[in-house]
């Protein structure tokens, strides 16, 4: 991958960005997609009108836009590239070429300055055969001039091109959007920046240490510009050769030790030592914004070596060889957690406090989750709210959850725990076993009020059985068994529980729902509402608000 340098006046001195820019399309690094397409747009003389580049920063959004415009304009170009030997390529090249315009839209994003180019693009070329405008930052055009320049972008003058790039197409008008080719860039992969960097250094006669360059690769995030101006940084400073540890020191790296030492304390759950290697790593000096991008990549990676994914962790052998040791006595539960706790800790705001890696080293460590809320059980015996005054409407009864289980109590009046039904421990029948397999698909539907699932799940496989056509429902809560009985009263909950029983049996069956210990519950919900006061009050706009057993 050899580049080609655009060459400018010689007392001019560039940053590596400028000079090692790509001139042609054959140059440019990871964007394959984009360069072959137009390439062959400019062979078959079949250039659009206008252009909308999008991607990450330095993905080479701006220098293809300018490669479009030397292409062209160029008075002989070779298989879809510029010459850069005619007097237009080399005019360009040197920045003395009129009929190429660059507008940065975060500081011309205004209806006036679109006025402006509406006004001036009508004028024929002054040198070439082509005007191109490239337009940076495209996203920063107020709505108002975006729409000032819709028809403009439509329908340009044949000898006009227009080239929108921007790093945030979301905030670019639809409108917009669609008068133009849309070619989207793709973040650089760290072997081509490595392989770019290897270039530039062997050009520029330089000595840097090959693992020092892969560090500044991965470190760009696929950004070949931010790459580039590092490895600049690099060789101005270091006049005998760039090692690993002069990069390490300058972006604040330790060899990756604190890092690798964290993760290992995180995944193994011990709280004090990862505590202290997080204090130890403030303490000498180490970036807390690098430790904590550090450590999302090794768990990144420890999740890909987890589930047979080493080839997306780009790793050093001898990093990749511990944490493998690492895998095999981690339950995976605490790698995901430990990813998606650590990945949320903000450090824009927090860098040089060691409280937010703290917090998440302890919320890792340590099993601080509450215990699943379990349904509260439901009293059989109506209390009935008192009825409005007369000639005032009813006020409204906000929805909220049920109130919170009472506490059984025994004679002398001292509370008495509450147990759980014991689980099933005989063997499952053919007939449980099809039970459970369709409340497992009930789980993923949501009834009127209920999760259908989440209520079922309350009928042991022991507990349901078959008389004729009727499967009967053996519920342990007595509450489950009332909120299962108002959803079955509604005809799209009860055709869903109906729908998925019948896939999982092969066969319809009717419903009856009782209590697992046999008592009687035909009437379970309307015993309260069979008294006449209760019904009286409940026609003069009164609601059940709660059923207490006497």
């Amino acid at each position: 991958m050899t580049g080609q340098a655009i060459t400018e006046p010689a007392t001019a001195t560039q940053v590596y960005a400028r000079t090692w820019r790509p001139s042609s399309f054959s140059q440019l690094v990871g964007q394959e997609h984009v360069s072959g397409t137009l390439r062959q747009s400019i062979k078959l003389d079949r250039v659009a009108h206008s252009y909308l580049f999008c991607g990450p920063r330095g993905s080479g959004k701006t220098t293809t836009a300018r490669i479009i415009a030397k292409a062209v304009n160029c008075l002989d170009t070779q298989d879809g590239n510029p010459c850069d030997a005619c007097t237009i390529c080399r005019s360009i090249n040197g920045g003395q070429f009129m009929d190429i315009i660059e507008l940065d839209a975060a500081s011309n994003r205004g209806i006036d300055e679109i006025r402006d180019i509406r006004e001036k693009v009508n004028f024929s070329p002054s040198q070439g055969r082509r005007k191109v405008y490239i337009i940076d930052e495209a996203h920063m055009l107020t709505d108002a001039a975006s729409n000032a320049f819709l028809k403009t972008l439509e329908e340009p003058p044949e000898h006009v091109i227009f080239v929108l790039c921007t790093t945030e197409a979301h905030r670019i008008l639809p409108t917009i959007i669609s008068r133009c080719q849309r070619f989207d860039f793709r973040r650089i992969g760290s072997e081509l920046i490595y392989g770019r960097l290897s270039d530039i250094t062997e050009s520029e006669g330089v000595t840097v240490d090959p693992e020092a360059l892969r560090l500044v690769a991965r470190h760009a995030a696929g950004s070949l510009r931010d790459a580039e101006n590092l490895l600049e940084q690099l060789v101005v400073s270091a006049a005998d050769g760039v090692t690993l540890k002069q990069v390490e020191e300058l972006l604040g790296l330790d060899n990756g030790e604190s890092s690798l030492e964290l993760v290992k304390y995180l995944l193994l759950g011990n709280t004090s030592a990862a505590l202290s290697a997080v204090n130890r790593a403030a303490w000498s000096g180490t970036d807390l914004r690098q430790l904590h991008k550090q450590t999302i990549e090794l768990l990144r990676a420890v999740m890909h070596l987890q589930w047979g994914s080493e080839d997306a962790v780009d790793l050093s052998e001898d990093v990749t060889g511990q944490l493998k040791e690492l895998v095999g006595n981690l339950p995976p539960w605490r790698i995901i957690r430990g990813l998606k706790v650590w990945g949320d800790v903000n450090m824009r705001y927090d860098a040089p406090s060691t409280l937010p890696l703290e917090l998440a080293v302890v919320e890792i460590c340590e099993d601080t989750a509450p215990p699943p809320a379990q349904p509260a059980p439901m009293a059989p015996q109506a209390r009935v709210a008192a009825p409005p005054p007369a000639g005032r409407a009813p006020a409204p009864v906000p929805n909220r959850p049920p109130p919170p289980a009472r506490p059984a109590t025994g004679p002398a009046g001292q509370p008495t725990t509450q147990r759980r039904p014991a689980p099933d421990t005989g063997p499952i029948s053919e007939l449980g076993a099809k039970w459970l397999a369709a409340v497992k698909v009930l789980g993923r539907h949501k009834g009127k009020k209920y999760n259908l699932g989440a209520l079922l799940r309350d009928c042991k496989a022991n507990g349901v059985s078959l008389e004729d056509n009727t499967l009967v429902l053996g519920f342990s809560n007595k509450a489950n068994l009332e909120r299962m009985q108002e959803e079955m009263e509604d005809p799209g909950s009860r055709r869903q529980v109906s729908e998925v029983v019948t896939e999982a049996f092969g066969a319809t069956y009717e419903f009856r729902l009782t209590m697992a210990n046999g008592g009687s519950t035909a009437n379970t919900v309307k015993t309260a509402q069979q008294s006449s006061l209760v019904r009286t009050a409940l026609g003069m706009g009164a609601r059940v608000l709660e059923e207490i057993e006497e």
